[in-house]
């Protein structure tokens, strides 16, 4: 293999002495470029960038070491060998401190062991260069990792995160490292007492840890996350300032993408029951409500043939809800702006809610991006929401909407900061499905049905407060 010899400059104002160091390193294999003085191999310096330095101390002007300094200060990776007549130990130790890598005494009495300076040095600077690209690319790898790499010290103070962590958290790094407190803020308080107990047992017993947690994100908006220990928690033998490592992998989309598919699969299952039960139930259900008519004519003082009547027209009713419901909706897709149709919902719907002194506050980003969705449709669910809850809360209540966007979805939240315990069903998952004749909870078995035609999802939340939390999530691209 053919290699390019390495180039050596001489700064060195004796011109018979770098003559002979000259002549000796070109038979040797080197090439190698000459400066009388010190200003004059700066600029050779600057405009070859030489392997290795070959300096005089003891120069005219500008001094050896003067030069030494701002060689080491452009280029501190380039071998400087100093070669000078002064043997004075404090020279010397000034020249090491200043960036030089070794040091022969002249008169130089044996060439070969000035080659055999030069070889060390650029062996190790060789070396040296090997490390640092191995550790580049041990830093790229892990700072551009689609994971959270991270470690905690005792108290739990982030000490490191990678620079993903602009990209899954927004904050950069410099946001988070160092900062006591700042990291484990971002925890959701649901979440925070389980990782902190996890994260400090850990450390307790030397254990592994793996658990999921929602984090907010420095847009506002929630993520889901799995963090899993490296190694074993705060190892004894770790003498490190941050004992606690991890990795943390953001599983949002995965959790959006599992609550679709299950409200898809409640919907599909109760499409299937209910054309099952329509050809089941309705003929019998229109000849017991037949029956029961003829026989309330003919026996007016039976009050029990009434009772059936209307509870037959009652169970038809359901029926023709839940086949109206779970009926294909036409999607006429746009951009749209979810922000503005709020706006639109909310304005429509302020001259209900003033005289009643309802609490509604609209926290709206109005710099979020048009989605493909359909106006109309997005217009009936927010409506149908807002409608639900403003009829549920009372004035003592606070209702917060707002608006956000991730990477693949854009979210509208309806935070009701009200006793809603008592108004409410135990189970808060019937309120999404159309059973209830009447009342307000079709409005949120709409939206539900709304949003899963969408390529959406509806959530509802009831906190151990008794307020209620839905959420819309809509995503940012179409649908497949």
């Amino acid at each position: 293999m053919i290699t390019t010899p390495a180039r050596i400059l001489s700064i060195e104002d004796d011109k018979n002495v770098r003559n002979s160091i000259v002549a000796w390193l070109e038979d040797s294999g080197f090439e190698v470029l000459e400066a009388s003085d010190g200003a004059m191999g700066v600029d050779i310096f600057l405009e070859q960038s030489p392997d290795l330095v070959l300096l005089d101390m003891g120069l005219p002007e500008l001094s050896g070491l003067e030069v030494l300094e701002r060689i080491h200060q452009h280029s501190p990776e380039t071998p400087v060998v100093i070669v000078s007549a002064n043997a004075n130990i404090s020279d010397a130790i000034g020249a090491f401190k200043a960036g030089a890598w070794d040091y022969v005494i002249k008169p130089i009495l044996n060439f070969d062991v000035l080659e055999q300076t030069i070889r060390n040095c650029l062996e190790r600077r060789a070396l040296k260069e090997k490390v640092r690209r191995a550790e580049q690319r041990y830093r790229d790898l892990v700072q551009n990792l689609p994971v959270l790499i991270f470690t905690l010290d005792k108290d739990l103070t982030l000490r490191f995160i990678n620079d993903t962590s602009s990209e899954i958290l927004g904050y950069a790094p410099e946001e988070l490292v160092d900062i006591p407190g700042k990291f484990m803020g971002l925890i959701a308080s649901e979440s925070r007492d389980q990782v902190t107990k996890t994260l400090e047992q850990s450390c307790l017993d030397n254990s592994g840890f793996a658990l999921e947690f929602k984090m907010r994100h420095k847009k506002g908006y929630q993520l889901r996350l799995q963090a899993k220990s490296i190694g074993s928690g705060c190892d004894d033998n770790d003498q490190s300032e941050a004992p606690i490592k991890g990795i943390i992998t953001d599983v949002t989309e995965r959790a959006f993408l599992d609550k679709v598919l299950v409200q898809r699969e409640k919907l599909n299952t109760l499409g299937a029951v209910s054309h099952e039960l329509a050809h089941e139930i309705r003929n019998p259900l229109m000849s017991l409500g037949g029956f029961a008519k003829r026989l309330a004519q003919k026996h007016p003082d039976i009050t029990e043939a009434e009772i059936i009547l209307e509870q037959a027209r009652r169970l038809e009713g359901l029926m023709n809800r839940i086949s109206a419901y779970v009926a294909p909706v036409p999607v006429k897709t746009e951009a749209v702006n979810v922000s503005a149709i709020m706006t639109y919902c909310l304005d429509r719907l302020t001259p209900w809610l003033v005289p009643r002194g309802l609490d509604v506050r609209p926290r709206l980003d109005m710099q979020i991006d048009d989605i493909p969705s359909d106006a109309a449709l997005l217009t009936e669910t927010f409506a149908s929401v807002l409608n639900h809850l403003t009829q549920k809360m009372s004035t003592q209540g606070k209702l917060i909407i707002t608006t956000s966007q991730t990477p693949s979805h854009v979210t509208a939240e309806f935070n009701l900061a009200d006793d809603m315990a008592e108004v409410l069903p135990p189970d808060a998952e019937t309120l999404l499905m159309p059973f209830e004749e009447g009342g307000g909870t079709l409005d949120l078995a709409l939206a539900y049905r709304n949003l899963k035609n969408l390529g959406g999802m509806l959530t509802f939340t009831l906190q151990d407060n008794g307020s209620a939390i839905i959420t819309a999530s809509l995503p940012r691209e179409q649908p497949a």
